[in-house]
């Protein structure tokens, strides 16, 4: 099964899978719901596995989660994929947690795609090698120069130790808007999660000595 909601892109696609997957029949469809549509109308089987191509999309984004939710509620235990043209090591960790057994991106080789795909109809998980390794070779006042005066401020207050509703308080914020400033923190300084960023904010945010 793939999702994809571009039609030149989708024939492609499916049409690489048929090739690698002679055995099975492919089914590209737009959207999630297109494509639990046509499985309770077409197919009684659940798919050997959903590919979801998200394009530039954060895992984050709404329509993004949406498909996970559908398919993890009408199909549990089917291996997602994630067809993506970029990569991000944060979010990447958070796919998997949701039940994304590969993330593929379109910078490879098709081989390596291929390779990928078979390893995880296997039963195995994909992750590219460049999300093991991410470029961290900024220095200190790069990472403060990514940062936005809000994220700035957020990211003193967790460097506190600070929660998130005692920061969203102290900045007079909604905790959901505390919440995607500390995401979009921990994306810029490569920050694994929240004590790995107060590791890196006590360097960021130190003060020049006079």
């Amino acid at each position: 099964m793939l999702i994809d909601p571009k039609p030149f892109t989708r024939l492609l696609i499916a049409g690489m899978l048929a090739e690698t997957f002679p055995e099975y029949s492919v089914l590209g469809v737009a959207s999630s719901e297109e494509l639990l549509d046509k499985i309770n109308r077409l197919q009684p089987n659940k798919p050997n596995f959903v590919i979801i191509y998200i394009r530039n999309t954060s895992f984050s984004n709404a329509s993004v989660q949406h498909s996970l939710d559908l398919i993890n509620q009408d199909m549990p235990g089917v291996p997602m994929i994630f067809l993506s043209d970029h990569i991000d090591p944060i979010e990447l960790n958070e796919a998997f947690v949701h039940g994304v057994r590969g993330f593929i991106p379109t910078t490879i080789a098709c081989d390596v795609a291929v390779a990928a795909l078979k390893l995880i109809d296997a039963g195995g998980t994909y992750v590219p090698a460049d999300a093991l390794c991410p470029r961290t070779d900024k220095t200190d006042s790069e990472r403060k120069s990514d940062l936005t005066p809000r994220e700035l401020s957020v990211l003193r207050l967790i460097r506190e130790g600070n929660p998130n509703k005692v920061i969203a308080s102290h900045l007079e914020m909604q905790e959901s808007t505390v919440k995607v400033h500390v995401r979009n923190i921990l994306k810029k300084l490569h920050a694994t999660n929240r004590t790995h960023a107060v590791s890196v904010a006590r360097r960021v945010l130190a003060e020049p000595a006079e």
